[in-house]
């Protein structure tokens, strides 16, 4: 939060979800965006049961770390569209890895890159 109470981090996160909503229009329900307290080791996570991207504040003080992290797990949301899916993409974590996990690979590009453009446009 700011001196003045507006919690810039909710504010980021919902301006670079709905500029990714915008690039890449895929369903009509948009995803819930969730910011949580707390210790966690991630920095967001994408839940396909109920359409919800969480975000952990303490993991995404930075403002590029946060651009980042919305667009990351933005990506999962854009990927993972049915149960069929959502069970590829932890039959291949087991498989993989973490940090071999296409999907991940894919995230992680588009995190990084469409970050840069973002940063350089707002």
């Amino acid at each position: 939060m700011t001196r003045d109470g507006e919690d810039w981090q909710f504010h980021l996160a919902e301006d670079v979800l709905n500029w990714c909503l915008y690039l890449y229009p895929i369903r009509k329900q948009k995803p819930l965006l969730t910011l949580a307290e707390g210790k966690s080791h991630l920095a967001g996570e994408y839940c396909f049961y109920n359409n919800t991207i969480i975000i952990y504040r303490d993991n995404n003080v930075i403002r590029k770390d946060l651009i980042r992290t919305v667009i990351h797990e933005f990506f999962h949301f854009y990927n993972l569209t049915s149960q069929a899916k959502n069970t590829l993409y932890h039959n291949q974590l087991e498989h993989f890895g973490y940090e071999n996990h296409p999907q991940e690979i894919l995230c992680n590009t588009m995190g990084e890159t469409l970050a840069k453009l973002y940063l350089k446009n707002n």
